[in-house]
C-alpha cells in the first residue's frame, strides 16, 4: 500500500518539459556549415506532401506500424480504422494527422523560427500563439517566428532548427483517453500513464520521457512507467523524412528529421529517463517509511524546472552577446561523425542520461537558491523567478556558483551536440541518397 502511494504520487508530479527551446541548442551546431545554411529548400505544405506522395506514405506508415509492434514492448498499436487511406485526396491532411496519432488542433503550417543572427527577408513576423495553442511561458514570450510561403527558399538549417522545437508546441497534448478530446478517445493510448491530466503540458510527457532502465521492483509495481513513447515518435519521423527526401520533398525531409530530433533532444536530459535521479528503490522506500515521497517528488521537478530556465537563460544571453567561443556555446559547437539511430541506440543513450541524474541533481541542490531546490511547500513552475534564475544563483553562490553549474550543464549540452550532429550527418546522407553518412 504504501509503495502504490509512492508510485501514485510519482505519477501524478513528473515534469513534461526537457530543454527550453530546442531551437536554440541546435542553431549553433549548425550555423558554420555552409550547406545547411544555404537557401537552397523549396518549401511546400504538409497538404501537398501528403497528396503527392499518399501511396508512399501509407506504405511507410504500415512499415513503422510493424517494426513497433515487433521491437517496442509498451507500443500500443494504430486502431486499423486510423490507417491512412490515399484513396481520399480530400481528407488527406485530416487524415495523416490521425494515422500518425498526434494533436489535429495544431497548426502544422509555414514558418520558422528566427535567430540572434537573423535577417527576416521581408518577412512577416510571428509570435508564439500564432504557432502553438499553449500558453506563453517566460522563454516563449522572447522567441520570434516567420511566416513562410508555399515556393520559398529556406535553408536545412533554418528548417531543422525551427522543427526541432515543434514537438513543445502541441503535438503530443490530449492524445489519451482522458484528457477530454475526441482524438484522445480514438487514438487508441489507453489513458494518460503518468503526469497530470489536468495539467497544459502534462500529457506530452509520456512521448517525451523514456523510462527504459527502471528497477526491476518499480517495473513490477508500476508497469505504468514503461509506456513511453519517444523510440516510436523517432522511428515514424526517420522514416516519414526518408520517404521525403527519396521521392524529392526535401523541404519536408529536413522537417521530420527534425521532429524526430526532438525526442533525441529530449533523452540527452537526465529528468526525462530517471523519475527521481540519484534515489534508489531503497532510499524510495525509506521516504515512504518516513512520508516524505511527496516532498522528494516536489523537489525533483523543481530542479528539473530550475534546470530548464538557467539553461534557457546562459544559452539566449550567450547568443545575444555573440559568444560563439565561449564554453557554453563551443559545447554546442561540437561535430561529431558518429551515427545515431533509433532503436538500440536511443535505449542506449537513456541509459546514459540516468547515469547523470545523480551528479546532476546533487549539483542543483548545492549550486542553487535552497529556496528553489531544497523547499518542497515551493513550486518553481509559474514562480515568476525564471527570467531571472542566472542572477539569482549569482547572488546566492557567487560567480563559483554560477561557474559550478555552467560546468555541469556543459556535460549534458556536449552531450546534446553529439548526437545532434550526428543525426545531422544522417539527414545529409538521406537527402543525398545514401543509407548513412557516418560511423558507427
Amino acid at each position: 500500500m504504501r509503495l502504490s502511494l509512492f508510485m501514485v504520487l510519482l505519477l501524478t508530479v513528473v515534469e513534461a518539459g526537457a530543454w527550453s527551446n530546442h531551437a536554440m541548442l541546435l542553431w549553433p551546431v549548425m550555423k558554420n556549415t555552409q550547406a545547411l545554411t544555404e537557401n537552397r529548400l523549396v518549401v511546400e505544405s504538409l497538404e501537398a506532401l501528403i497528396r503527392a506522395e499518399g501511396a508512399a506514405i501509407a506504405n511507410t506508415l504500415d512499415e513503422v506500424e510493424k517494426w513497433s509492434v515487433a521491437n517496442l514492448d509498451a507500443y500500443p498499436p494504430t486502431p486499423p480504422e486510423l490507417r491512412f487511406d490515399p484513396a481520399t485526396p480530400e481528407k488527406a491532411l485530416h487524415d495523416f494527422l490521425a494515422a500518425i496519432r498526434v494533436n489535429p488542433d495544431l497548426n502544422y503550417g509555414l514558418f520558422r523560427q528566427g535567430t540572434v543572427d537573423d535577417v527576416a527577408n521581408g518577412q512577416a513576423a510571428l509570435n508564439w500563439t500564432d504557432v502553438s495553442f499553449l500558453s506563453m511561458h517566460s522563454s516563449t514570450r522572447e522567441l520570434v517566428y516567420y511566416q513562410l510561403k508555399p515556393g520559398d527558399l529556406i535553408s536545412p538549417a533554418h528548417v531543422m532548427i525551427s522543427a526541432n522545437d515543434e514537438p513543445d508546441h502541441g503535438m503530443d497534448i490530449g492524445l489519451y483517453t482522458d484528457n477530454g478530446t475526441s482524438f484522445g478517445a480514438a487514438y487508441g493510448f489507453g489513458s494518460q500513464p503518468f503526469g497530470n491530466p489536468n495539467l497544459d503540458y502534462s500529457s506530452q510527457a509520456p512521448f517525451h520521457m523514456g523510462f527504459y532502465h527502471l528497477d526491476w521492483l518499480t517495473a513490477q509495481v508500476e508497469p505504468d512507467l514503461l509506456r513511453t513513447l519517444p523510440a516510436w515518435r523517432i522511428r515514424l519521423y526517420e522514416s516519414l523524412a526518408a520517404l521525403a527526401f527519396r521521392t524529392g520533398h526535401d523541404y519536408w525531409g529536413w522537417r521530420f528529421m527534425g521532429w524526430a530530433l526532438h525526442y533525441i533532444g529530449d533523452l540527452t536530459q537526465p529528468y526525462h529517463t530517471d523519475p527521481l535521479p540519484g534515489v534508489d528503490l531503497l532510499s524510495s522506500l525509506w521516504l515512504v517509511v518516513q512520508g516524505k515521497t511527496a516532498d522528494a517528488i516536489q523537489l525533483v521537478s523543481n530542479r528539473h524546472g530550475v534546470l530548464e530556465s538557467y539553461q534557457f537563460q546562459r544559452i539566449r544571453e550567450a547568443q545575444l552577446a555573440q559568444a560563439w567561443r565561449g564554453p557554453l556555446l563551443s559545447s554546442l559547437s561540437f561535430q561529431d561523425t558518429a551515427c545515431v539511430h533509433s532503436g538500440p541506440d536511443i535505449i542506449a543513450l537513456t541509459g546514459d542520461s540516468k547515469a547523470l541524474g545523480e551528479h546532476l541533481d546533487r549539483t542543483l541542490e548545492q549550486q542553487s537558491p535552497p529556496r528553489f531546490v531544497a523547499d518542497p511547500s515551493f513550486e518553481w513552475t509559474g514562480s515568476g523567478y525564471e527570467a531571472e534564475v542566472d542572477r539569482l544563483v549569482g547572488i546566492f553562490g557567487g560567480q563559483s556558483a554560477i561557474a559550478t553549474l555552467d560546468d555541469e550543464l556543459l556535460i549534458h549540452l556536449n552531450r546534446f551536440s553529439h548526437y545532434a550532429s550526428g543525426w545531422i550527418n544522417q539527414s545529409v546522407a538521406l537527402e543525398s541518397g545514401q543509407s548513412t553518412g557516418c560511423r558507427r
